[in-house]
């Protein structure tokens, strides 16, 4: 049996995905000593805020068809699917989060970490849209890759700024 989820629920995903890595950053910055790669995370701590902020705001201009559950769930297991694929993403606990946060040694490492939760997310957001109905909201969810498509610019751009720095 195929599974269709609706666009809201692939906005509540993205909002926690969000949520985790807002939460990873602000946790980075408060455990590790160089204040550049501490700006820097405080920094993808504000972006994350404001994709929730964005995605949030999706989500509330969706048509109330679009908000409808495309599948019967009486038991709320959608619901703790959903979680579970936000909390699966690379930021996925806290334990998880200690680890990459020891590990980062560079400014370099900390852009590469974001760039791979940024990747993440576009990769997740494009394999969910597929479960959308076509009706049922896939150029929202396509707002939502354009956002991390962004950031992915933004992060390339400051990476190569500062590997241009250390020439």
């Amino acid at each position: 049996m195929s599974i269709q989820f609706n666009a809201a629920s692939i906005f509540e995903i993205g909002i926690q995905i969000e949520k985790n890595g807002r939460d990873f950053y602000l946790e980075a910055a408060r455990g590790v000593s160089d204040n550049t790669v501490k700006a820097l995370f405080g920094e993808l701590a504000d972006w994350e805020s404001r994709h929730i902020e964005i995605f949030e705001k999706l989500k509330a201009e969706l048509p109330d068809r679009e908000k409808e559950d495309t599948i019967f769930d009486p038991g709320d297991e959608l619901s703790g699917y959903l979680e579970a694929a936000a909390d699966s993403h690379v930021f996925a606990d806290s334990k998880e989060m200690t680890r990459l946060i020891s590990g980062l040694s560079s400014p370099s490492a900390a852009l590469e970490l974001a760039l791979t939760f940024e990747k993440d997310s576009v990769v997740y957001y494009t394999t969910m849209k597929k479960a959308v109905a076509g009706p049922l909201g896939r150029e929202k969810i396509d707002a939502l890759i354009d956002e991390e498509l962004k950031h992915i610019a933004i992060l390339n751009k400051k990476k190569m700024e500062l590997e241009a720095g250390k020439r």
